[in-house]
């Protein structure tokens, strides 16, 4: 095994523990910064983690003890997106890898709505603030104890109409917004989130190596879903090993051998087989 390699499976198998915690006790900032560390053995966690601290302080300095929930979000929010200036992504930078990695979306003030969203959900922790994630279809939100639900990439409060917009701009008209799209996300979900967009910008970069190890990590979360097999056996093939994934595309057709997919899958194993000889 390559230390590069070494480095990966150590990381995942950090990774795997922290997700086997029960739900209230898995550490999300640990959990972003594992998956933003496949591949960069070097990345230190404290500078991130710090940062958080920090943040956290500035708020903290601003409120009374008294001070009602409302005015602690609003505070918060000042730091967050008045003076520390976190946004979502411009068009232009959306397919960014670097919107998923919680030290980079920190350092640059930049990331996807859920990126975003794990900052202030960490910071608001820290505060004593009991705000959740809310997964809507294709955008990531925060809801508060009262029933308050604010956009990440601004701090703004929605309505139920401002809701219904986000899933048009999302997903199109066909889906309308009710309440149970509002129910909360748990920590690993976040995390399975966090890693199903990242994955999407290595494809997208045509980064082999770094769409396996996200995979991968996928595969630590949910270990039982065939996809991942599939996937990794594709990932492994347009790396030259050809061997290797044939044998886990065709352990994913012993699985689903009537899926959609399947007459898809027995080209591409035709093809690797193709190219091994």
């Amino acid at each position: 095994m390559l230390p590069t390699e070494e480095a990966r499976a150590a990381n995942r198998a950090r990774f795997a523990r922290l997700v086997a915690r029960p739900e209230p006790e898995i550490d999300l900032a640990l959990g972003a910064l594992l998956i933003a560390a496949d591949g960069r053995p070097g990345l230190a966690f404290e500078p991130t983690l710090a940062a958080l601290d920090r943040l956290a302080e500035r708020t903290r300095i601003r409120l009374d003890r008294d001070d009602p929930q409302e005015t602690v979000l609003a505070r918060l929010h000042d730091v967050l997106f008045r003076e520390a200036g976190f946004r979502g992504p411009r068009a232009a930078e959306y397919p960014d890898a670097g919107n998923s990695l919680l030290d980079r979306v920190v350092e640059r003030r930049v990331g996807l709505p859920i990126s975003i969203a794990v900052v202030e959900l960490e910071v608001a922790w820290r505060i004593g603030l009991a705000l959740y994630g809310i997964g809507m279809p294709g955008h990531f939100v925060v809801g508060a104890p009262d029933g308050t639900i604010v956009d990440p990439t601004t701090g703004r409060v929605l309505t139920p109409d401002d809701c219904q917009a986000l899933l048009r701009r999302a997903v199109g008209e066909r889906v309308l917004f009710h309440s149970s799209m509002l129910r909360p996300t748990g920590r690993r979900e976040i995390l399975t989130r966090v890693l199903r967009n990242l994955r999407v910008a290595r494809l997208a970069d045509r980064d082999w190596t770094a769409a396996l190890g996200v995979v991968e990590l996928l595969s630590v979360i949910e270990p039982v879903n065939p996809d991942h097999g599939r996937d990794r056996g594709v990932l492994l093939g347009r790396m030259g090993r050809f061997s290797e994934a044939i044998r886990l595309l065709g352990g994913y057709l012993e699985d689903r051998p009537d899926g959609s997919d399947a007459d898809d899958v027995r080209q591409v194993i035709g093809i690797f087989r193709g190219r091994r000889n």
